[in-house]
């Protein structure tokens, strides 16, 4: 028998190396629930503080760059008949087209993350995002800030948000849903640090060197990057083409019980930027409230909302009905937008900010429930799905808010349409308990047939 008889050659079978390759892609290269996996979930906690702490502080650029393109900080924001309306949308949307590329490119990112992985995709968000920071301290017209803060600073955040928190799940099993939420509630802590922060700084130094601090700052997220440990693809196994890669993002949204769910909880987002933009306006324009205690309504409601989604990560690691906490928060959400017309005093609105916080939980709180419905596997393209979704519909919040009280001189009507897509989303939740008796979770599905963990490389792709 010859030497070239005992070679035994593979069959070629382009379509399983496919799978493997993308099931190889998104595999930690440590094992689940280690001290690792903690400085994962610290970087991806670090990560949303700077990010999305940065974004969400836009309320302090703002007024100074209203101010440099031709309006002023000391207009009556009250009337409904606005003068510098035109300049201010313009302004405002400088800021809202960040938050809107960061999460509406989510399936862009998670397709990025698939082809070459999460180390290399946030590192190079995160140099786009400082960049974007960066050069917006040197412009001087509209035009330049909502290309180097809007969409460049957006691209950026895009590259660093989907990867980094969809793929955190991989990392983790037996306390998975509160390292999600921990992870999570930078986003929530970072409004309330960077805020101040960012005051002292505008008001010591000027907005140009606070965007210099911004964008040095960012380049933090690039260190958090490096933390994701990188994948190891074997010889055999291909990277997965474009094609792959668009099927992948498709077969996400094939699942039924995924599908019904993004519906639902698509609705919900709605109410986010209409609170966020317009609650400190109605207090102090219908109450008289102080500026300063308008804008603590905010840090209230993100403190609130930072505690109870790591909370509620808790309940959801120790109860097999991931999706009950979130129904909760969503519906205490519309309760409270609904009653929103009622307030009359200062003290009314601090309860109603807790309540929204308790509801702005569930941004933590869903982070799970895509990989319980499709699995571990396009956990990262239903995650971007998700993102996209939520952004189209969180960015007509913030408008839709503008308008109605620019019509009818109140939020009362914004704040009803709120209350009813959030009720309606939590009850069209309970949808999915008719199909789960039907079509089981994919994760359910994987367990009981007792797979190889994720962790480990199969025969095939490890000799």
């Amino acid at each position: 028998m010859t030497s070239s008889q005992n070679v035994v050659k593979p069959t070629a079978v382009p379509s399983e190396r496919r799978r493997r390759s993308i099931k190889v892609l998104m595999q930690p290269t440590k094992a689940v629930d280690s001290g690792w996996s903690w400085i994962v979930c610290m970087a991806s906690f670090t990560t949303n503080f700077i990010l999305l702490g940065t974004f969400g502080s836009f309320g302090v650029l703002y007024v100074q760059l209203l101010e440099l393109y031709g309006g002023s900080n000391h207009t009556d924001i009250c009337s409904s008949k606005n003068s510098t309306t035109s300049v201010s949308g313009q302004t405002a949307w400088i800021g809202n087209q960040a938050t809107l590329l960061t999460f509406s490119l989510g399936p862009l990112s998670a397709a990025l993350v698939v082809r070459w992985g999460v180390r290399p995709v946030v590192t190079a968000g995160a140099v786009l995002f400082s960049a974007g920071m960066f050069l917006t301290a040197t412009t001087n017209e509209i035009w330049q800030a909502t290309l180097t803060y809007g969409v460049i600073g957006g691209l950026g955040g895009s590259m660093i948000y989907t990867p980094t928190v969809g793929s955190l799940p991989a990392y983790f099993q037996e306390r998975k849903a509160f390292a999600i939420s921990f992870a999570q509630s930078g986003r929530f802590l970072g409004n309330v640090v960077l805020v101040p922060i960012f005051t002292m700084i505008r008001d010591s130094y000027g907005w140009r060197s606070q965007c210099i601090f911004m964008g040095s700052i960012g380049l933090l997220v690039l260190i958090m990057g490096l933390l994701y440990r990188p994948r190891h693809l074997q010889p055999d196994v291909t990277k997965p083409s474009v094609k792959d890669i668009i099927v992948g993002l498709c077969r996400s949204q094939r699942h039924i019980r995924f599908s019904v769910w993004l519906w639902a909880v698509t609705l919900h987002f709605f109410q986010i930027f209409l609170v966020l933009f317009h609650l400190g306006r109605h207090a102090e324009c219908k109450m008289g409230v102080d500026p300063t205690k308008g804008g603590n309504l905010i840090i209230y409601l993100s403190l609130v909302a930072a505690i109870c989604g790591m909370i509620g990560g808790i309940v959801q690691d120790h109860i097999t009905n991931k999706m009950l906490p979130l129904q909760l928060v969503i519906f205490i959400g519309g309760v409270a937008n609904l009653s929103f017309p009622s307030l009359t005093t200062y003290s009314h609105l601090v309860g109603f900010a807790i309540l929204i916080g308790i509801a702005d939980s569930f941004l933590s709180l869903m982070s799970i429930i895509p990989q319980h419905l499709v699995g571990s596997k396009e956990a990262v393209n239903a995650f971007g799905v998700l993102a996209c979704w939520g952004a189209m519909a969180s960015s007509l919040g913030g408008p839709a808010g503008g308008w109605v009280y620019d019509t009818y001189g109140s939020y009362d009507l914004a704040f009803y349409l709120a209350g009813s897509a959030s009720i309606i989303s939590s009850l069209l939740m309970f949808t999915d308990y008719i199909f789960a008796r039907r079509v089981p979770a994919v994760e359910q599905k994987q367990d009981e047939r007792k797979p190889v963990p994720d962790i480990v490389l199969s025969k095939e792709t490890s000799i």
